[in-house]
């Protein structure tokens, strides 16, 4: 997909959204947000209400757009639904997820951040080309950065679209295509953002980070493919469970996160191995579920943040069953 084509789906404005909506003459509505924002979904479920359109509230929380609850609001009549706080997941195996209408509007975060740029851009290495990338709270200034940056006497080269994401530069903790793909161009790159969850992924583009935070109202740097260490001690947990028979595969029935194809590889790889395979899906997923069944490792083909978050189990990713190839196994 032409990436000029992909922010279509993308509004910045609700009163973009209720024009649409009101000229197809839709009588009932979804409304879906992160927990951050749930009383802007009240005001925005008011202003509906100002229009004779029933609004649908989705009581639980998204932290992503891959969590869309479309078929929750078809199931209550709805003609479409609103998510509000992310831009539109595309999902690799599915070439539409959306069985409604949905309208996608990010959240834009207030915080100041370019006062952040502009009062420690020095921490930035003079004479170094940088790759601009960043979370969807903040890429409605990345033009700003770059413009900035440049004045500055940087060579700035924009990021690119990933796999999954809608806007240039944009990074999800399931995507940094946007760096990966510029990464030969570039010597370091700035992120418009904070947390090391997302700058990590980043990194692994191998180039260091300058992480520009609008919370910490400092410029910081992520190290070079600073997940190594993360990536060696999954290995370790494989190993570790190597002779284990039994071996767990988790996928979720989130419409983003459901990857089947990921499954398939999974099991096929613990099956040549001769591993007795169960496959496990739920919604939204908690560690606390498969504690159990007697298996001690599971195989993570929904969310990546749970390989990172879960800690009474072993989760390993896929990519990391290569480490089986050279191991023995004894299953005695």
């Amino acid at each position: 997909m032409e990436e000029e084509n992909r922010s279509k789906w993308n509004y910045e404005e609700f009163d973009e959204v209720l024009e649409e909506i009101k000229d197809k003459e839709y009588e009932k509505v979804g409304l879906q947000g992160p927990d951050g924002i749930k009383e802007e979904l009240l005001q925005y479920a008011s202003e509906l209400k100002e229009h004779d359109i029933e609004p649908v509230m989705i009581g639980a929380s998204t932290f992503g757009a891959c969590g869309i609850a479309d078929e929750k609001a078809e199931r209550m009549g709805a003609d479409a639904l609103i998510h509000i706080g992310h831009t539109r997941f595309l999902h690799p195996e599915k070439a539409d997820m959306d069985d409604i209408n949905v309208y996608y509007m990010p959240y834009r975060e207030d915080r100041d951040l370019m006062k952040v740029l502009r009062e420690n851009y020095g921490e930035i290495e003079e004479d170094e080309t940088l790759g601009l990338v960043g979370v969807t709270q903040y890429m409605d200034r990345a033009e700003k950065a770059r413009e900035f940056l440049e004045s500055k006497g940087y060579e700035v080269v924009d990021g690119k679209t990933g796999l999954r994401t809608t806007e240039k530069g944009q990074v999800l903790g399931c995507d940094a295509g946007a760096a990966h793909n510029i990464s030969h161009k570039v010597d370091a790159f700035v992120f418009l953002g904070s947390g090391h969850f997302h700058p990590s992924q980043v990194s692994e583009a191998g180039k260091k980070v300058y992480v520009v935070d609008p919370y910490q109202e400092a410029i910081w740097i992520e190290p070079a493919n600073s997940l190594d260490d993360e990536t060696r001690a999954e290995h370790a947990r494989v190993i570790k469970h190597k002779d284990k028979k039994k071996w767990g595969i988790i996928t979720s029935s989130k419409k983003g996160q459901n990857y089947m194809m990921a499954v398939q590889i999974a099991k096929e790889k613990l099956e040549k191995h001769g591993k007795d395979v169960y496959i496990f899906v739920e919604d939204r997923i908690f560690e606390s579920d498969y504690k159990g069944y007697g298996i001690d490792v599971y195989v993570n083909c929904a969310c990546p943040r749970m390989t990172k978050d879960f800690q009474d189990l072993a989760f390993v990713s896929t990519q990391s069953l290569d480490v089986l190839d050279e191991v023995e196994i004894d299953h005695n």
